[in-house]
């Protein structure tokens, strides 16, 4: 551990956790602060509701720093690739924290640390698919391959043939070495463009937008289950469970409300003349 880790991990230390009614009041300020930012925004003039602004800006401060140690915890289950560091890992973590703080509802009642771990999840596997890796994976195999190297490198069994292969296609190679015979050529030189033409980025568009108005149906929390089941949020598709455990709920219920909203979408989408399937 270098210095600026061992003086960041020190520092975050020393900051008190919060306790769920703690937890509860930061959330209400935080809110509290929307509000007043959008009634000025709206053209109030009001020094109340500035200092509204001003008092969800310090709660929204104090909650990130004393969850500052549950990012650490999450990034340090992640193998550092090459060319990155813990710290990096936990900056990008730290987005995450940001959003789930954005995001928290303290009406539902569940904690706020396993509500936060899936989007610091989100975030450090995101930044590892976009910058770790020389070859970008799908979301499901990308979640799947980190897995099987975090228990690899935890002293479990070894990588299987398909995790070996794949952990091979996205290490880290140089594009400018020299290839054939006579090293006249370099990698790069050799490599197809294998990315989508602009007819596939355009239906993709189409189909995002679509999937946006299909979605307009459902209430956050059905909305999030629906996203997180499917991999539209951060391309890897989720559990009952795991979407259970992040809204606070049992595994049966967003099976249900997963299952209703389907029905919504199915009947937005004949009502709308849109193929659903």
């Amino acid at each position: 551990m270098d210095d600026s880790t061992g003086q960041y991990l020190n520092a975050i230390g020393l900051v008190p956790l919060l306790t769920k009614e703690d937890e509860r009041k930061l959330a209400q300020t935080i809110e509290q602060g929307r509000e007043a930012q959008a009634r000025l925004d709206a053209g109030e003039r009001s020094p109340r509701l500035r200092a509204q602004v001003r008092e969800a800006a310090r709660a929204k401060e104090r909650f990130i720093r004393a969850n500052l140690r549950l990012v650490v915890s999450v990034a340090k289950k992640y193998p550092l690739p090459p060319g990155m560091e813990l710290l990096d890992l936990v900056q990008e973590g730290n987005l995450g924290l940001d959003r789930a703080v954005d995001k928290f509802d303290w009406r539902k009642g569940f904690k706020f640390s396993t509500y936060a771990t899936f989007w610091i999840r989100q975030s450090i596997g995101r930044a590892l698919d976009q910058k770790a890796n020389m070859i970008r994976l799908p979301g499901e195999r990308a979640a799947s391959l980190r897995a099987a190297v975090r228990q690899a490198s935890s002293g479990g069994e070894e990588l299987d043939a398909e995790h070996s292969i794949l952990h091979r296609l996205t290490s880290l190679t140089s594009l400018n070495i020299t290839v054939g015979d006579d090293n006249g050529s370099e990698l790069m030189d050799l490599q197809p463009d294998a990315g989508p033409g602009p007819e596939d980025l355009a239906l993709t568009a189409d189909r995002m937008e679509t999937l946006s108005v299909l979605l307009e149906e459902l209430d956050e929390k059905a909305r999030l289950a629906v996203e997180m089941r499917y991999g539209l949020i951060d391309r890897q598709k989720h559990s009952y469970r795991e979407i259970g455990e992040a809204l606070g709920l049992t595994a049966e219920a967003i099976r249900r409300i997963i299952g209703r909203s389907l029905d919504k979408v199915r009947a937005r989408a004949e009502l709308l003349d849109i193929d659903a399937a």
